[in-house]
């Protein structure tokens, strides 16, 4: 008959097994905050579908944009105010045609700063929130890029947007330049205004109002400094418009300032013309 040995358990065998659980933790942690995170983006994709879908009926019966979630929860629409199980900051990418909620974690994150006053972001990973008005346009490697060799348009936002800023990057690569719309109305014919940087017009800045697509002379012009990088290097571009006022800002410094009443309302976009082919990066628009 085999004697049973109570000593139990040696220092040594308990270390042993402590050391290995310590590593299946180690090995199943990072699975499990995995699961749960995938958990989380599934119930804010949830909580966004719900929250447009509340969206689009308050609009349709009401014929103006939410001012905010409360709105929709006082309506009857949610039953309550949207968050993100993971702490994202929501904001509308559009509101028209189809609304679209951003989720600063999950989808379309969101510049630094007070997000609240943010109307729209892309880091362009793809096209959601983009309407393609005109041509051809891709994105690859986080940057928006058109086709050469035609005119491209493209818009974003809401054309009920009034007084906002709009904040992108760009580089020309090669062809006669580029133009931002800003208080378009989002039509394949656009009217509105477009801020054009065109070496093709003697190395100059522009603004020109656009009348059903036909463009027309520029009522704002400013030249391009003397040794100026035109081609192959990424500029910042600031468009902000409050009432009558535009300023407009190359690489944060001033280039024009100006009033003109033209268009009260209305949303951005992007076009090229020619053999004109640039990248768009780190698009946003905020509230002014």
């Amino acid at each position: 008959m085999m004697k049973r040995d109570s000593r139990g358990f040696t220092i040594i065998e308990v270390i042993v097994v402590v050391g290995v659980v310590m590593v299946l933790l180690a090995v199943a942690a990072p699975q499990m905050n995995a699961y749960l995170e995938r958990g989380r983006a599934t119930t804010c994709l949830s909580i966004r579908y719900n929250t447009e879908k509340a969206e689009h009926a308050y609009i349709m019966e009401k014929n103006t944009p939410s001012p905010s979630f409360a709105d929709l929860v006082n309506d009857g629409l949610l039953s309550r105010q949207p968050a993100c199980p993971s702490g994202g900051t929501y904001v509308w990418l559009q509101r028209t045609p189809q609304p679209i909620l951003g989720c600063s974690i999950h989808y379309a994150t969101l510049p630094s700063g007070d997000t609240a006053n943010f109307l729209y972001a892309s880091s362009f990973d793809g096209q959601s929130g983009l309407n393609k008005l005109m041509g051809n346009w891709n994105v690859a490697n986080g940057t928006l890029n058109n086709k050469p060799g035609q005119e491209n348009r493209i818009g974003f936002g809401d054309t009920t947007w009034k007084d906002y800023e709009i904040k992108t990057s760009a580089v020309l690569k090669q062809g006669n330049g580029y133009g931002i719309y800003y208080r378009a109305d989002g039509k394949s014919n656009i009217s509105g205004y477009v801020f054009q940087y065109d070496p093709g017009l003697g190395n100059k800045f522009v603004v020109r109002k656009v009348i059903n697509g036909q463009e027309q002379a520029p009522f704002q012009t400013a030249s391009m400094p003397t040794g100026f990088p035109i081609y192959n290097q990424s500029h910042d571009i600031s468009i902000a418009v409050v009432g009558d006022r535009t300023v407009i800002k190359m690489d944060n410094q001033t280039i024009m300032d100006f009033k003109d009443s033209s268009f009260a309302s209305g949303s951005g976009g992007f076009r090229t013309w020619g053999s004109t082919e640039a990248n768009f990066d780190n698009l946003s628009v905020a509230q002014k």
